[in-house]
């Protein structure tokens, strides 16, 4: 027994949250000479902004071309993406409420930078975020153009996957899925690194206000994670599905606490099927069609944090987001969740990706990488807690649920 547990590693997400606390104590010990580690964190932020690209490109067409997957079974998949679109835009909208009332980024002042102005017109930016040469569209750094395109050529995959050439085209774009995933691993892999000395420099010359900042994100996270789990769902629960919401919970609770304790939905997926069909009462079969296609694009936490990123670092540099600019963030963290599913430190690229969007600067994401171990054990836990409301909700607008065993005590 000793000899495994000194055998035994301490995981990435523990690490870049210890780096962060060893990081922000030199900072408060050194103060400003932090700052000749500075470019450490800078390398990191250039690893990351070199993996956004493709990765976005790749991941959305594999996790769009997924959902034909639920072809067979066309009432079911209709039922389920119309749950995924409202349950998600609840959920950002959630993020965006909490962001606005906890105001977590104002108060730190990380001192003047020129920062693009965030003034994003929804209706009159649409036909500019067409591509009309998607190679400028990457040769650019066009984000919005990548992500259209991406999924117009998902969309258009998920038609013909099960032909000939369909079948190579999608075996070749989930091969590049890994390829690309793996990359990004070992970008995060170095995110110690860069968290330390980005962390250092920043508590150098600001000290306690980054610490601050940091927790009243956090607390916004949370808020807005409980929320979804204490009215979002029960509402859907009881007037859609017409079912007691606390037993819903009594019933797929051991799935929520392997989330919440792996903070991987991939690895929760078995007993997340497990318990929806031996105890929520879902048909089998649809919850084989359904499970594996939720667990990559049903992210609803990815949903709810992504606006509280971009309105904490608008906060920051006292930039007003008008209404359009937030309509383009939830538009954004709905979409991009279809392609964080089985990325490795996936909210930290996102976070990225959506900062770089809106024209924000990318100054807090060593930030959200030294806490992202506090909140992904919530988010997890909330991404597999909506698939099985997702699921229950279908099985009873069909008449499909099993309401004898859904109810029967545990």
């Amino acid at each position: 027994m000793a000899e495994k547990s000194a055998k035994k590693e301490i995981g990435l997400p523990l690490k870049i949250l210890i780096a962060m606390v060893l990081g922000a104590a030199l900072g408060f010990i050194i103060g400003e000479k932090a700052s000749y580690i500075q470019f450490i964190g800078d390398v990191f932020i250039r690893l990351l902004k070199m993996c956004i690209y493709p990765l976005i490109f790749v991941s959305i067409i594999n996790g769009i071309s997924q959902v034909a997957d639920m072809s067979r079974l066309k009432k079911v998949g209709g039922y389920f993406l119309a749950y995924w679109a409202v349950a998600s835009t609840l959920a950002a909208s959630m993020g965006l409420i909490w962001a606005f009332i906890i105001k977590p980024g104002v108060g730190i002042n990380l001192g003047a930078k020129e920062v693009p102005v965030v003034d994003v017109d929804l209706l009159q930016s649409l036909v500019n975020w067409v591509p009309n040469n998607p190679f400028a569209a990457f040769s650019e750094g066009n984000i919005l153009q990548i992500i259209v395109f991406a999924l117009i050529c998902g969309l258009i995959l998920a038609t013909f996957k099960d032909t000939e050439h369909g079948k190579r085209l999608f075996n070749l774009f989930d091969s590049l899925n890994e390829f690309f995933t793996r990359i990004v691993g070992w970008v995060i892999s170095l995110a110690p690194y860069g968290v330390f000395a980005l962390v250092a420099n920043i508590t150098g010359t600001l000290g306690s206000t980054v610490l601050f900042g940091l927790g009243k994100m956090l607390a916004t996270q949370y808020l807005a994670y409980g929320t979804v789990i204490v009215i979002i769902y029960p509402i859907i629960l009881m007037f859609v599905a017409k079912v007691r919401p606390l037993q819903h919970f009594t019933n797929i609770y051991p799935a929520m606490v392997l989330a919440f304790s792996t903070c991987s939905s991939s690895a929760t997926l078995p007993l997340t099927m497990k318990v929806t069909k031996e105890r929520g009462g879902v048909p089998e079969d649809m919850v084989n069609l359904i499970a594996p296609p939720a667990a990559t694009i049903n992210m609803h936490a990815c949903a709810a944090e992504m606006p509280i990123y971009a309105v904490f670092a608008a906060q920051i540099y006292g930039i007003d987001l008008p209404f359009t600019s937030l309509l383009v963030i939830i538009a954004l963290g709905i979409i991009m969740a279809a392609g964080v599913a089985g990325v490795p430190g996936g909210g930290i690229i996102m976070s990225a990706v959506l900062l770089q969007v809106m024209g924000l600067p990318l100054d807090i994401v060593p930030w959200i990488a030294g806490i992202y171990y506090l909140i992904d054990m919530p988010n997890t836990m909330l991404n597999v807690t909506g698939d099985t409301v997702g699921m229950v909700t279908v099985a009873s607008l069909m008449k499909e649920l099993d309401i004898g065993l859904y109810n029967a005590k545990k």
